[in-house]
């Protein structure tokens, strides 16, 4: 078990060092809006596949990528390991999970401690999904001030999802202070 966390510890350093780098120099900046540019249509794409792979812009997506590499030592460091079988948290994660999004979990093995993360390309339907969140009782969540919404106290005996709306992209999280680690959000 020790030389596990040591790998996954080893595995994110060196990714960290990867990125401070410049391996991912090749992204675009962000404009003044805070807004990624549009890859060019004109992009070869043999650099593009060269890319850092923890540039959500340089390729799929995966658990392996989603999150920043600060969450990913941390996780190593407490234990949690990715499932194969993830358990899904509740009726919200499981249509996004029906609709095909990424679902991430990480758990401490033999226990009931886990980190919840799903990813849904939802474009112009950003909306319709917040409104049916919002019938069934989530709320936007003012004291963060992020806009995100989170789930009814009923909705789950341990756990109080959020999820964010994002250039039409829907996030969930087991808990919100996972957002401000989704490498997607930063």
């Amino acid at each position: 078990m020790a030389s596990r966390t040591t790998l996954l510890a080893t595995i994110a350093a060196g990714a960290l060092a990867l990125v401070l780098t410049g391996c991912g120099a090749g992204a675009p900046a962000p404009s003044a809006s805070g807004a990624a540019p549009e890859a060019s249509a004109t992009a070869d794409p043999a650099a593009t596949a060269t890319e850092a792979p923890s540039d959500p812009e340089a390729g799929a997506l995966s658990c392996d990528t989603v999150l920043t590499d600060a969450e990913y030592t941390r996780l190593a460091a407490e234990g949690h390991e990715p499932r194969d079988d993830p358990f899904l948290l509740g009726p919200a994660m499981e249509r996004m999970a029906d609709e095909g999004a990424l679902v991430c979990v990480w758990n401490k093995p033999n226990s009931d401690v886990a980190v919840w993360y799903a990813r849904l390309e939802v474009g112009d339907q950003g909306q319709a999904w917040l409104d049916q969140l919002q019938a069934e009782g989530w709320f936007e969540d003012t004291h963060q001030g992020d806009g995100s919404y989170q789930a009814p106290a009923d909705y789950d005996a341990n756990y109080q999802p959020s999820v964010l709306l994002d250039s039409g992209v829907l996030h969930f999280v087991g808990d919100n202070r996972l957002l401000r680690e989704v490498r997607e959000l930063q």
